[in-house]
């Protein structure tokens, strides 16, 4: 079974995202920061923010390992 690991970085907008498939491991670190603004979202919504940035990025890398 995959086992999805969400942790935070402390009290900042960087989250380490760990995905365990079996015997291997990928990790990616996600930020959510807005960048200038003032962020005024729940923790919760920071959370799901990382979850929503680090399936884009597992899309991503899926698409670059196929045009390879």
């Amino acid at each position: 079974m995959d086992e999805v690991e969400v942790i935070r970085n402390g009290r900042t907008d960087q989250f380490s995202i760990t995905l365990v498939h079996g015997g291997d491991t990928i990790r990616c670190m996600i930020s959510v920061a807005l960048g200038g603004t003032v962020d005024e979202r729940s923790d919760g919504e920071k959370h799901r923010a990382a979850l929503s940035k680090a399936k884009a990025l597992a899309k991503a890398l899926d698409s670059a390992i196929e045009s390879s």
